[in-house]
């Protein structure tokens, strides 16, 4: 097992939890935890048995973006085109490539480049007391690590455009729920209880068949023609019902 520094990563039997660890810069990125972040998410690829990756946040909030603290190392040109073009999207390409469901647990502050990585999540659960936006533009940047470009394609993009010309870091979890970001929004008293159950029913699927319909569902939504989509589908499901642990459920024994 590899040892982090700034993240905690545990196996739970068919569930992977991995968590931002640094709650007195309420989980701010530095490049330590973009490099970990991404080594967690290849390394997590190898583990047939999981099916399901938790990605949440230690402390008060689940993400505020990048660490401010590294900005002014970004002058030269190198030190910027490393974090923006390579460490930030070597982490998105990472858990976009992640055939595990990844399943984004969202509290307090989800924030710039925390709501970019919220972006890569296939499920996506905030308690209702969450802040979320985009702050770049305030900087005179803009989201660099995918922001840009997932969030038009999670929303209508008028609302996108707003969120990030915007620069507000206020939207509600209720405001992006009704946007259509977000999966569900639980109150804050039982947000623990809810997640949980959730977690439990995703833990009992087979993770074969959550990865294939990963796969095939992002066939569907990147692109792909239509029968090249469906053909994914239908070979995925051929492939399925042979496999021999998902025969014993399509056949079981006799009482």
């Amino acid at each position: 097992m590899t040892d982090y520094k700034t993240i905690l990563y545990r196996i739970d039997g068919p569930v992977c939890h991995i968590t931002m660890n640094r709650p007195e810069k309420r989980n701010a990125i530095n490049r330590e935890m973009a490099e970990e972040l991404t080594r967690a998410f290849t390394e997590i690829r190898k583990e047939n048995s999981v099916g399901v990756v938790i990605l949440a946040g230690e402390g008060k909030s689940f993400c505020t973006g990048g660490d401010l603290e590294i900005f002014p190392s970004l002058g030269s040109h190198d030190n910027c085109l490393n974090w923006l073009a390579h460490e930030g999207m070597d982490l998105q390409r990472a858990m976009a490539n992640c055939n595990k469901v990844i399943v984004g647990k969202l509290h307090g502050h989800c924030l710039a480049g925390g709501l970019e990585l919220a972006l890569c999540c296939d499920l996506l659960y905030a308690c209702e007391s969450t802040k979320f936006g985009t702050t770049e533009i305030d900087m005179g940047i803009l989201p660099g690590w995918g922001g840009t470009v997932r969030l038009p394609r999670s929303m209508p993009v008028f609302r996108a455009r707003e969120i990030i010309y915007s620069g507000r870091k206020d939207y509600t979890a209720r405001d992006m729920y009704d946007m259509g970001l977000l999966t569900r929004v639980f109150s804050d008293n039982v947000f623990e209880t809810e997640f949980q159950r959730i977690i439990d029913n995703l833990s009992r699927k087979k993770p074969i068949a959550l990865r294939m319909a990963k796969e095939i569902m992002d066939k569907a939504t990147d692109g792909t023609s239509l029968e090249a989509a469906l053909a994914v589908e239908r070979n995925g499901i051929t492939w399925l019902v042979y496999a021999p642990d998902i025969q014993a459920l399509l056949n079981p024994p006799k009482l």
